[in-house]
């Protein structure tokens, strides 16, 4: 089980740079949650781009080929702030 988590902890690293490098989005490793059972990988709150999920579908599917029960999931320093962003990219990209 160890062995597992730090490898599921090494693709985790690996996903952020990935997804820093293709969508300008900064994210770092956080922690492990076993009463969940997610990562979580934290956003910064400098990043040029929000973090959304469609972004860790990769990470996730290596994920569950460890573990089906595994997840990842997202943090955010400041949730409301993400949300005003969130949907002051939606009203500029005429998503509403």
């Amino acid at each position: 089980m160890k062995k597992d988590l730090q490898k599921a902890k090494e693709l985790c690293e690996e996903a952020c740079d990935e997804i820093y490098m293709k969508y300008d989005a900064d994210l770092a490793y956080d922690h492990y949650d076993p009463e969940v059972q997610t990562f979580y990988l934290f956003q910064s709150d400098h990043t040029q781009n929000q973090v959304e999920f469609y972004m860790l579908d990769e990470l996730a599917k290596k994920i569950k080929k460890i573990n089906k029960r595994w997840m990842v999931g997202i943090k955010y320093d400041d949730l409301e702030k993400y949300e005003a962003d969130m949907y002051a990219s939606r009203v500029k990209n005429k998503e509403f």
